[in-house]
This record gives C-alpha cells, sequence and structure tokens, in this order.
C-alpha cells in the first residue's frame, strides 16, 4: 500500500511539473498577434526574400506580429495602398518616397533594403553599348513611370539630350533585347542581364551608380501616423524584417525554394542569381537597413533641381533609422 501511494505521488507531481512546464512553454505562443500588413512593390520575387523568410521562420511571429504579405504590378501603387489604409508598411524607390511627401503624402521611410540603387542598360556585349556616350543614336527600352526620373536624371548628368536617344516602352522579360527591337534596356542589373546570361548571352551593363546616381532602391516606409501613434509595432517590424534579410544572406538557396513554394512559376536558377547579384548592395556594411542623410539630401537636391519636386525639402522630413536601434 505503501509503495502504492508512493507511486501515485510520483506520477501527480510528474503530470503536474508536465502540465506547468507546458503552460511557460506556451504562454508566448498563446498570446494574441498583432496584425499588419505590407505591400511590395512588384509581384513574389528575390527582391523581397527578408520579409517571405521572415514568415516562413517564424521571426515575425517571435516579435509577435501577424504579417500579411502582399504582392503588387503595373497597377498597383504601393504608397497608395498604404495612405488608403489597405497596409500599414509599403515598399517603394527612395525617389517615389520623396516625391509622394513633396505632394504632402504624410508617409517616413523607415529602412532601406537597397543601399545602391540596382537601375541599369543592359545590352548584348555585339551591341558594344559600354559607356553612356555609346547610347546615342540607339534604340532604349524606358520603364515609364517607376525609375524613369533615375533614368532621365542619368542622362542629363552624362550630358545626353533626351532627343539622341529613340525611346520606346520596355517590355518585361528579355524578348525585346533577343529579338533586337531594342539596343538596350532599363531593368535592374541583377534581373534582365542574369536571364540573359542563363541563355548563354554575354551582356554589357551600364549601371546608373557607377554614372552618378547615388540614391537607395527599395525602401521601408510607413505613414507619419502610425510612426507617431505607434512606434513599438513599426520597431517590432523593422526589426524583424531585416533579421529576415539576415537569414537570407545566410542561406539564399533556401529563401529561393521558400519564394518557389509560394510563386512556383519562378524559375529556381533565375532567382537565386537574383538574390546573390543583390545582396552585395543590400549588405554593403554591417548597418543593414540604415540610411545617410548625406546621400538622402542629395537626392532630394537633384530632384528639385530636375524638376521632379517643388521644394526642397530636408532630409530629416523624410527618413528615421530611429526604429532600427
Amino acid at each position: 500500500m505503501k509503495n502504492k501511494k508512493k507511486t501515485i505521488m510520483v506520477i501527480i507531481i510528474f503530470l503536474i511539473v508536465c502540465v506547468l512546464g507546458y503552460f511557460f512553454t506556451n504562454k508566448d505562443s498563446n498570446k494574441k498577434l498583432e496584425k499588419t500588413s505590407i505591400r511590395l512593390k512588384w509581384i513574389t520575387q528575390s527582391q523581397f526574400a527578408g520579409f517571405y523568410t521572415a514568415e516562413e521562420e517564424g521571426i515575425y511571429d517571435k516579435y509577435g506580429l501577424d504579417v500579411t504579405i502582399d504582392p503588387a504590378g503595373p497597377n498597383i501603387s504601393p504608397i497608395q495602398s498604404v495612405v488608403s489604409g489597405n497596409d500599414e508598411f509599403g515598399i517603394a524607390g527612395a525617389d517615389q518616397v520623396i516625391a509622394a511627401i513633396d505632394n504632402d503624402v504624410p508617409i517616413v521611410a523607415i529602412g532601406v533594403i537597397y543601399r545602391e540603387t540596382p537601375e541599369s542598360l543592359v545590352s548584348l556585349k555585339s551591341s558594344k553599348i559600354k559607356k553612356p556616350k555609346d547610347l546615342i543614336g540607339k534604340t532604349v527600352g524606358v520603364i515609364y513611370g517607376n525609375d524613369e526620373v533615375l533614368y532621365r536624371m542619368f542622362l542629363k548628368k552624362n550630358g545626353i539630350k533626351e532627343s539622341e536617344v529613340n525611346e520606346v516602352p520596355a517590355i518585361t522579360g528579355i524578348s525585346q533585347i533577343m529579338t533586337n527591337k531594342v539596343d538596350a534596356k532599363m531593368a535592374y542589373e541583377m534581373n534582365d542581364a542574369v536571364l540573359l546570361k542563363l541563355d548563354g548571352q554575354e551582356v554589357n551593363l551600364i549601371k546608373f551608380r557607377d554614372y552618378g546616381i547615388k540614391v537607395y532602391g527599395d525602401t521601408i516606409f510607413t505613414t507619419k501616423e502610425l510612426a507617431e501613434n505607434n512606434p513599438e509595432k513599426v520597431r517590432k517590424f523593422v526589426k524583424a524584417s531585416f533579421e529576415g534579410w539576415n537569414k537570407v544572406k545566410e542561406n539564399p538557396e533556401k529563401a529561393v525554394n521558400t519564394l518557389i513554394k509560394i510563386n512556383s512559376s519562378l524559375d529556381y536558377d533565375h532567382q537565386l542569381g537574383y538574390l546573390k547579384e543583390s545582396l552585395p548592395i543590400i549588405f554593403t556594411d554591417d548597418k543593414l537597413g540604415y540610411s545617410n542623410k548625406k546621400v538622402w539630401q542629395n537626392l532630394i537636391d537633384d530632384l528639385y533641381d530636375f524638376g521632379t519636386i517643388k521644394n526642397k525639402h530636408k532630409a530629416k522630413e523624410i527618413f528615421t533609422n530611429k526604429y532600427l536601434d
């Protein structure tokens, strides 16, 4: 009888320990996650791998966030989506953020992903377009709207008149180049160039960042209202997102596989090449996500001088690093 009571007590203690262990282990997971969303700049692809990795790896959960990642497309404006309240965060080029603020749109940049612009002009090596002046008299595919101002600033800074170039609308993909419909085409340096190389072609790249266009690329922004009223939510989102990008750097192959699970139409080799070419201009130093007041101010001044914006803003009106600290 004594042994039986002792056995029962051991079982009871064991069960109590198990219950308490379960409670303490899962109490954080039982907390209600705070819902939020981000509107990407384009479709699901390696350009946004950090966000999908943060979701896949449970990083957003760790920060207490339930994040919906919304892709964009040709007729979707991330800035409009955020300002209208459909999303709380968005991705846009630094120049687009500045132009929106110049038009009294109440947003603020809170973290920079691409620390250099990836915009470039890509061409086949046989075209012999190696430097800006080689574009004179050539047919160039131009992406109107997004990043168009960077192309026009690039021409001006390098002494090329727009009338000296035959412009046509750029079409997504490499067909215009492969069929000689254009001599060169606007594209991210890690996109069309990778596709052409996978097709066995030799390419030339004129990178805008090598010819006077020192600007930030993809930038995370939110409304000033959210930044002021819920700074902790903004801080958690930004820090979790860049933690996701650190994971991408550690294992790009895994990140691409995550993307393909979400968008099965993606090509693994293209996306891996895209991502590996992106990492050097995302991780330019150990200050991932941070941006520099001088770079912002130079871009503001350039946009003002070019006539894209009406007001010469102070950089502090446009961006902040405080949510990264």
